[in-house]
């Protein structure tokens, strides 16, 4: 068996987290950014975003999530 460090084993959750998000249609219960609205900053962010629970979910379940600056 093939062993590996802490720093590996943090990096692969990461990547696997990365993964996952990037596949919803392929994982049961992984939300993902389905939309995206309002103006973006000047590091392309958008003002808000909506996050859907997971693929295939009803509409009615999509929640959105506004930007706000560190502090508020």
């Amino acid at each position: 068996m093939v062993e590996i460090t802490e720093a590996e084993f943090k990096q692969f959750e990461v990547l696997k987290k990365i993964f996952i998000h990037s596949n919803p249609e392929t994982f049961a219960g992984v939300y993902f950014i389905c939309g995206e609205s309002g103006d973006k900053d000047a590091n392309g962010l958008p003002e808000n975003i909506m996050v859907c629970p997971a693929y295939g979910a009803d509409f009615r379940t999509t929640m959105l999530y506004k930007k706000r600056n560190n502090g508020e």
